[in-house]
């Protein structure tokens, strides 16, 4: 038996959503985090958003390249009985639509040009940009790879027939 019956399904008998997957997806939705935190953040919210996004720009970009990730995050919720075909047809592509999120994400990274032969020789400048890069490339490797995610995404939660 691969799973616990009673700690690792849900009422419904489908697999629970892993941790691991809302760690991933938070990781994908970052600007969005950091904007709702800078939002809630009374004494000065322009400055802890310009903490972590310098220019204007840059944060409308990162809210932009992250709505993917915030689909992923739209169809997980709506994953309960009696939502109909068409978001369990969603579903099951959902580790498809959240390593393409992060694939996004790696190649708008990548076109801007933080990963460059002088960002390689100037690590500690360039750590974070690293760092964010290599989380994206597990978020792909964890939709792929990953046993529990790939359960999880075969199943649906239906109302149970009664004979």
């Amino acid at each position: 038996m691969r799973y616990n019956p009673f700690r690792d399904y849900d009422k419904h008998g489908c697999l629970k959503l892993p941790w691991t997957f809302f760690v991933a997806l938070a990781f994908l939705c970052r600007s969005y985090v950091v904007w709702v935190v800078a939002l809630s953040y009374r004494q000065d919210s322009g400055g802890l958003l310009s903490l972590f996004y310098p220019s204007r720009s840059e944060f409308s970009a990162a809210l932009i390249v992250a709505i993917p990730a915030l689909t992923v995050a739209l169809i997980a919720s709506l994953r309960r009985v009696g939502m109909g075909w068409f978001i369990e047809h969603l579903w099951q592509g959902i580790r498809q639509f959240m390593a393409g999120a992060a694939s996004i994400q790696l190649c708008y990274a990548l076109w801007l040009g933080n990963l460059s032969s002088h960002n390689l020789k100037h690590i500690g400048v360039t750590y974070p940009i690293i760092v964010e890069m290599v989380g994206m490339v597990l978020v792909i490797a964890y939709c792929m790879l990953n046993q529990r995610f790939r359960d999880v995404s075969k199943q649906f939660p239906h109302l149970a027939q009664h004979d």
